[in-house]
């Protein structure tokens, strides 16, 4: 159950891939089709919650990794074997116009992201004793202003469950269970952009709460 408070739109394939513009204040989501083999590119504004302009098609190979201006920057992988054969491309996401990168230009957004707590470290056990929760896996913490944002783990019957938890001068906001059936640790559960929260939920949920 999403809260009213955050702002969602279900996506028809799965996210692989997010990147922040700043200007146009907007993400530009990667989608997979599993079954057809097929990568595409569109542009979510983040005021609206709608896709905007046209979509993208890109070889399965490759990923987007960044933006500047109206460029997509994408890496991709000649090796399926070894991921260390790559190059790089940039899109013109107005024209289409493709065109290598000798390397990548330095990202220029601001975003902000959690801190990593290892499992059975110091800081990791005083966000369980905090959830007064036995957590099976690493977490991630952020502190927002007046805010704290938790991501944790717990076990269930295939794997575990995970969970974003926002807190507002030591009270619950909301709890949202964020994914299922996962097999393990995944970082990046959530970041902060011109004071919104983003997240993805079940890999094909785009969501984000306004501070």
């Amino acid at each position: 159950m999403i809260p009213k408070s955050v702002k969602h739109i279900e996506i028809d394939h799965q996210i692989w891939s997010t990147v922040v513009h700043e200007e146009d204040n907007c993400l530009f989501l990667e989608t997979r089709n599993e079954e057809d083999k097929e990568v595409m590119v569109s542009k979510l504004e983040l005021k609206t919650m709608m896709i905007s302009g046209s979509t993208l098609k890109v070889d399965w190979w490759s990923k987007l990794i960044g933006t500047v201006g109206d460029e997509l920057h994408f890496i991709e992988y000649q090796d399926r074997n070894d991921p260390t054969q790559h190059s790089f491309f940039s899109i013109d996401y107005t024209s289409g116009q493709k065109k290598p990168l000798d390397h990548l230009p330095e990202p220029m957004v601001q975003s902000a992201y959690p801190e990593i707590y290892e499992h059975g470290s110091d800081y990791f056990k005083t966000v369980a004793e905090f959830l007064s929760l036995e957590l099976p896996l690493s977490c991630e913490y952020m502190e927002w202003k007046d805010k704290i944002i938790i991501s944790y783990y717990l076990r269930s019957d295939n794997g575990f469950e995970r969970f974003l938890l926002l807190i507002k001068n030591d009270e619950k906001i909301w709890k949202i269970q964020q994914d299922k059936d996962m097999k393990g640790f995944s970082s990046g559960a959530f970041f902060v952009f011109q004071d919104q929260l983003i997240f993805i939920k079940d890999r094909n949920e785009v969501c984000v709460y306004t501070d």
